[in-house]
């Protein structure tokens, strides 16, 4: 895959087409870039921000991951910019690894929500392992149940840069959530009333 130096405005390289960026590492000057948006679209669905590949800059050829993107707020699918990070042998990758439900439709059913309350962890890892997401199976889960990060089997080789108490996944009665937004709406009303009378006074 081909990437390019950013030599023009943001505004005219998005008006070609194309996703400005910046590719960076450990003991190497940033450099600004830019990559054809169709290009970069199938390095994403391919990778994602969790594996490596190759890319060619000039002569050079560089073994980079996504580091983050950025996305238009108002059209989701299209990118905005993209840092490509730089390793070699021995370097670890930094991500938000995506969590992945499984075993969900043993336990759905209509007075059951599964709510997803952090779909990703932030970890590290070495380059030459080949990691995705992690699957958490809640097959298991009763109404009430939770499962936080420590309650979680890792591999070995992940290092973790996350709150172990974090909550991933809960597990309550519809009933239960109805009620609480119930509660929440009557709040606002609430409060609505109270500053209407203090504009009033």
């Amino acid at each position: 895959m081909n990437i390019e130096k950013r030599t023009e405005a943001l505004s005219v390289v998005r008006a070609n087409e194309k996703v400005p960026g910046v590719l960076s590492g450990k003991n190497f000057n940033p450099i600004s870039i830019q990559i054809a948006e169709k290009d970069l679209h199938d390095l994403f669905k391919e990778f994602g921000c969790t594996h490596t590949f190759k890319v060619k800059f000039g002569k050079e050829t560089h073994t980079v991951y996504i580091k983050n993107v950025q996305r238009d707020p108002m059209n989701h699918k299209r990118f905005l910019n993209v840092k490509l990070q730089r390793v070699k042998s021995g370097d670890s990758i930094k991500t938000d690894l995506p969590i992945h439900v499984i075993g969900k439709e043993l336990i759905d059913k209509p007075h059951i929500i599964i709510q997803i309350i952090s779909d990703t962890i932030s970890v590290e890892y070495p380059i030459d392992k080949d990691l995705s997401r992690i699957d958490v199976d809640v097959s298991k889960l009763k109404v009430g149940d939770n499962i936080h990060l420590r309650d979680l089997k890792l591999p070995d080789f992940l290092i973790l840069h996350d709150d172990l108490n974090k909550i991933l996944i809960t597990v309550t009665e519809a009933t239960l959530v109805k009620h609480q937004e119930a509660e929440a709406e009557k709040q606002l009303e609430d409060k609505g009333s109270t500053d209407h009378v203090k504009q009033e006074e």
